[in-house]
């Protein structure tokens, strides 16, 4: 390393790191640095991600299908979080791991998905945002999955903001590449039989083909407002729902596990 270039050190067990003259090499010759220069050209599809909050906190990660790379832990490709953000801490998650830099194996598809995680300490709106890609990301779309709303939200359109309560949150988003929650022509055809309408503060729900398993009613904030489980009919009537003139989200689970989220204004 020549001089003024900076470095981390990770140790793999505990004790002292120590640094003296004698480790000098070199020192002559202040030319190697590690920067982008003349190498083998290896296959690299990367998709940097942001999440920033209202108040200015910023974290950054890194989703790499690398050559080389695994989707097992390595530490060559993969880098664990610091948490060095008092505040803001953004990653994805394999294996109960935290990743910063997250490298995954060759060849890409696009039915992969990337759980992602964040630590917030302050509640109110954050936003995801593509900050950087190449490879074949580069015409990639690209979507956050929002386990809470139920909602795909495509990257490439727009910035995705959401709100968030305090905590650690390990199963709420999700990167991926399609927009289609389950892939076959059936379930597109089950979610064209279900209707959800309102008329005099009163939901109405229909399933032309399968039984209703579940509805969960959330506001835009993502905040449950209503939760019913084992409703075993094709119909459902809400009354009473304690929420004010606002956009709702209704999220259905029929019988056979296919689920779909409906926008509706209340």
């Amino acid at each position: 390393m020549a001089a003024g270039q900076a470095f981390y050190v990770r140790v793999l067990v505990a004790g002292k790191v120590k640094f003296d003259n004698s480790m000098r090499l070199g020192a002559a010759n202040n030319t190697q640095f590690f920067k982008p220069g003349a190498s083998v050209a290896i296959e690299k599809n990367r998709v940097w991600l942001n999440m920033t909050s209202t108040g200015g906190a910023f974290k950054q990660l890194l989703v790499a299908y690398v050559e080389g790379a695994t989707n097992d832990y390595e530490s060559r490709y993969d880098g664990l979080t610091f948490s060095a953000n008092p505040t803001l801490d953004f990653y994805s998650v394999n294996n109960t791991s935290k990743f910063v830099i997250q490298g995954r194996a060759l060849p890409f598809v696009d039915t992969d998905i990337v759980p992602l995680g964040y630590k917030n300490t302050i509640a109110g709106d954050l936003t995801i945002s593509i900050d950087e890609v190449d490879g074949k990301m580069t015409n990639q779309a690209i979507y956050i999955e929002d386990k809470t709303t139920g909602e795909i939200h495509d990257l490439r359109a727009s910035n995705y903001t959401f709100r968030s309560e305090i905590g650690t949150f390990l199963d709420r988003l999700v990167l991926r590449y399609t927009s289609r929650t389950l892939g076959t022509a059936n379930f597109e055809n089950l979610e064209n039989g279900i209707l959800v309408s309102v008329k005099n503060k009163v939901i109405n729900l229909l399933s032309s083909k399968e039984n209703i398993k579940e509805v969960t009613v959330f506001d835009i904030s993502g905040k449950v407002i209503y939760n019913k489980k084992k409703v075993g009919n094709t119909e459902l009537q809400i009354t009473n729902l304690p929420s004010g003139d606002q956009v709702l989200l209704v999220k259905v689970t029929l019988e056979n596990d296919f689920t779909t989220t409906k926008k509706m204004i209340f």
